[in-house]
């Protein structure tokens, strides 16, 4: 299969652009490792939420591209811990959280980036002590690999968590992944065109801060988004348990744009928040996030089987991985 790298500049930041039969994808890595940008080559149909400017990114990280949240979501009051230690994260003070981790806004290093026989291979690095704001927050040895591989129609993200300690270390893993929707765009999108399915029978109680409560309540939209629930009369804020023995993946369908894109993930990723702005129809976008920890993990009063919670043991590797497959209807 033909595929072909560029090393580019990206908004004045050095960048990889990859091109395979059907994809056109590019990654930042001073930006926290983003894929900031993926498009579906035969109609030339933008996927993800790419910024116009340094600016507009920086203002609203989050929304764009494919942000690594290392650990996910919000912690209360920046604060939790574990075996005996505790660690402190910066915290918004209009919140009163922190939130979405230490790896988001680091400058990782490209470690690798080459043509393969089935595609394109591009690897991004990033070490614990060499970047003072996660030592800070994280005082572990550890390295993070974050490889991205690109086929004819997919791209697969495989996290590898190496530590360098000699003490355990928690951890959780998400992606803020901000999908442009419509994917065909105002001038031909229609949002009642657009649909979600995903399998969680389970969702978090949260309280006024959007904090889980501990408790898992019966998810009162379990049988529409199993079905495929319309992305154009619902809000979403929300934390849903990936149901037990189910395939970890959700499923965004334009029927206008006539794509699919499937997003699955291994079974370290236990959790799914979905936000859209609230619903608010001049948004543009919808984010399918995988977490394998609930958000608040550490501070939430249940076992780690069920919030997520991770333990990388010293010396120990870790792995999680997802994977985009885009489809025509």
């Amino acid at each position: 299969m033909t595929a072909a790298i560029e090393h580019i500049l990206f908004l004045g930041e050095p960048a990889v652009r990859v091109t395979t039969e059907k994809l056109e994808a590019t990654v930042v890595p001073g930006w926290g490792s983003n894929l900031i940008s993926l498009a579906w080559r035969p109609t030339g149909t933008a996927l993800l939420r790419t910024p116009a400017s340094a600016e507009a990114y920086h203002a609203r990280t989050t929304l764009h591209g494919i942000p690594v949240l290392f650990p996910p979501s919000r912690i209360e009051n920046g604060a939790f811990a574990f075996q005996g230690r505790e660690y402190r994260f910066p915290v918004d003070p209009a919140r009163g959280y922190h939130i979405h981790g230490v790896l988001m806004r680091a400058a990782w290093r490209l470690s690798a980036a080459e043509t393969t026989e089935d595609g394109a291979y591009v690897e991004t690095t990033v070490v614990s002590e060499e970047t003072p704001a996660i030592f800070e927050a994280l005082p572990h040895r550890f390295t993070v690999r974050l490889g991205f591989r690109f086929t004819a129609d997919a791209v697969e993200m495989k996290f590898r968590l190496e530590s360098r300690d000699e003490l355990a270390m928690p951890w959780g893993l998400g992606y803020h992944t901000t999908f442009v929707l419509p994917f065909a765009g105002e001038a031909r999108g229609d949002l009642s065109q657009c649909s979600i399915r995903l399998r969680a029978d389970k969702t978090w109680a949260l309280n006024d801060r959007l904090l889980p409560t501990g408790e898992l309540l019966d998810n009162p939209l379990r049988e529409e988004l199993a079905a495929g629930l319309p992305l154009d009369r619902v809000e979403f804020d929300d934390c849903f348990q990936a149901s037990p023995g189910a395939p970890v993946e959700a499923t965004l369908e334009d029927r206008g744009a006539g794509l699919s894109i499937r997003y699955e993930a291994d079974e370290t990723f236990t959790q799914w928040v979905l936000y859209n702005g609230k619903g608010k129809p001049d948004r543009g976008f919808f984010c399918p996030e995988p977490l394998t920890w609930v958000p608040n993990a550490p501070n939430v009063d249940a076992p780690a089987s069920v919030t997520g919670l991770q333990t990388l043991e010293p010396g120990a590797t870790a792995e999680a991985v997802t994977r985009l497959t885009i489809a025509a209807l």
